[in-house]
């Protein structure tokens, strides 16, 4: 009886969770998502006015950028980004938490996200 009403708890609790993330537009993998991303560099498309971060375009067509005080403070494993669009191998973009276009990217680690 008592595994029945936990699993009757269990079944509303998730259509009220998903019935939620219809009416908002929210896709459930969205919610539970992280902010980080397998992607393959395209091309690098160049620095910024100011010389201190510049952008780069993936083979899906999304836009990411790389502060990086004009070469004098590099991210973590930024060296990833150059040789992705050299050999078209897949790193994993760890991202900042604002949704902001194009992305900014905080670390790169090699090979696909885990």
């Amino acid at each position: 009886m008592m595994n029945n009403i936990k699993n009757t708890a269990l079944f509303k609790f998730t259509q009220v969770l998903l019935t939620t993330a219809i009416l908002t537009g929210v896709s459930v993998s969205t919610m539970a998502s992280s902010n980080q991303v397998t992607a393959t560099v395209k091309k690098i498309e160049g620095y910024g006015e100011l010389g201190d971060a510049f952008t780069f375009k993936t083979v899906s067509g999304k836009r990411y950028m790389v502060y990086n005080a004009g070469g004098t403070s590099p991210i973590k494993g930024e060296m990833l980004i150059q040789q992705s669009a050299k050999s078209k191998q897949k790193i994993c973009l760890v991202l900042d938490s604002y949704p902001n276009e194009p992305r900014m990217v905080q670390a790169v680690k090699k090979g696909a996200c885990k």
